[in-house]
C-alpha cells in the first residue's frame, strides 16, 4: 500500500474546503504506472484550481470497511466536519450491501456524498442537488483502453463539487487551539466503542518521555500505552498467559487484554500508538487487528498535519 492509504493532503489558499475520500487498495496500490496514486493528488489538484480556496483532502483506503466502522461507531467519528465525502470503490466491485447502503443515508444526511463506479452502487433516500450541502450523487465512469481512470475520476468529481464548494465559501474561522485533542479524543472513542474495551488510548513519543494526548476510561501507564511504537503491532489476548506487559502496564484495576498499534509518520519512523485494554480476555476471533491499524493510520493522518501546520 502506498503512504496515500492514510493521509491529509492540502493545497493553499483562501478559506478552507475539507473532503474525505474513501477509496479502493486498487486506487492506492503501487503498481508502477504512470498514473498510480493520482486519484487523489488528481482530484485534490482539480479542486483546488476550480475553487480557488484552501483544499484539505483526508484520504483513507476500503470502502466497505470504513462504512461498516462508521455503523459501528454512530455518532463517534463527526463525519458532519466534511463539506462533502467521496466514495471511490475498486472498479468492477459489486453492488454494496443494503446494511451499507442504509449506511450511506446516515451520512446523507449530514454532508454531500458522491459515489464514484462503474456499475450501480446506491439507490439513495437521500438524492442532491447540485447546489445541495448534503445528499447523495452517483457518477459513472466507463474507462475506455488506453483512458486514465484517475483523471475521470477527477474531473467527473471536480464537476460535481463546484456547487457545493461555492457555497462553502463563508469566511473560515481558525481551528481551536484544542482542535487535535478533540480529533485524537474522538478516534479514542471510536476505538473503545468499536472493540468494546474499557480503555483506548493515544500517546506520543517526545524527547523520549511518553505523553498521553487522549484516553477513554481507566488509564494506563504512558510506557504500556507507547510501548508499540518501537515495535511491531503488540496484541496480547490474555495478560495471564503472556506476562511480556507485566513491568509496563500499571492500569488502575486489572488488565487482561491489551492490544496496540503504532502511530507512524510518512517516512516510517514511529512517533507514538494507540493502544486499548479491558478487565476481559479475548479471543482471536474477537479482535479485528485491521480495525485497530485503521484508526492508528487515522491519528497519525492528524498528528502529521497537526506537526506540519505548526
Amino acid at each position: 500500500m502506498s503512504d496515500l492509504t492514510a493521509a491529509r493532503l492540502q493545497r493553499p489558499g483562501p478559506g478552507r474546503s475539507r473532503i474525505l475520500l474513501v477509496a479502493g487498495r486498487t486506487w492506492l496500490e503501487s503498481t508502477g504506472s504512470p498514473d498510480e496514486h493520482r486519484a487523489p493528488v488528481r482530484l485534490l489538484d482539480r479542486l483546488w484550481l476550480s475553487s480557488r480556496r484552501g483544499i484539505e483532502l483526508d484520504v483513507v483506503c476500503d470502502v466497505g470497511r470504513v462504512l461498516r466502522l462508521l455503523e459501528s461507531v454512530s455518532g463517534a467519528w463527526d463525519v458532519g466536519v466534511y463539506d462533502a465525502i467521496v466514495l471511490l470503490p475498486d472498479l468492477g466491485r459489486p453492488a454494496l450491501s443494503p446494511r451499507l447502503q442504509r449506511v450511506i443515508d446516515r451520512l446523507a444526511g449530514l454532508t454531500r456524498v458522491i459515489g464514484v463506479t462503474d456499475t450501480a452502487l446506491h439507490d439513495p433516500v437521500r438524492p442532491a442537488g447540485s447546489r445541495d450541502v448534503t445528499g447523495w450523487s452517483e457518477l459513472r465512469i466507463v474507462p475506455e483502453p488506453g483512458e486514465c481512470p484517475a483523471a475521470m475520476v477527477a474531473e467527473a468529481v471536480g464537476t460535481a463539487m463546484l456547487g457545493v464548494l461555492e457555497v462553502a465559501q463563508a469566511p473560515a474561522t481558525e481551528p481551536r487551539p484544542t482542535a487535535l485533542v478533540e480529533h485524537l479524543q474522538r478516534i479514542a472513542v471510536i476505538a473503545s466503542t468499536a472493540f468494546e474495551v474499557g480503555s483506548a488510548a493515544i500517546a506520543v513519543l517526545t524527547a523520549g518521555h511518553a505523553r498521553t494526548l487522549a484516553a477513554v476510561g481507566p488509564g494506563l501507564g504512558d510506557q504500556a500505552c507507547v510501548r508499540a511504537a518501537a515495535m511491531r503491532p503488540m496484541v496480547v489476548l490474555d495478560t495471564w498467559r503472556d506476562t511480556r506487559l507485566a513491568r509496563d502496564v500499571v492500569p488502575r484495576g486489572e488488565v487482561r487484554f491489551f492490544a496496540a498499534h503504532p502511530l507512524e509518520l510518512a517516512d516510517g519512523s514511529a512517533m507514538g500508538a494507540l493502544a486499548i485494554s479491558d478487565v476481559e480476555p479475548r479471543s482471536a476471533d474477537e479482535f479485528d487487528p485491521e480495525v485497530l491499524h485503521d484508526l492508528a493510520v487515522l491519528a497519525s493522518a492528524e498528528l502529521q498535519y497537526a506537526g506540519a501546520s505548526a
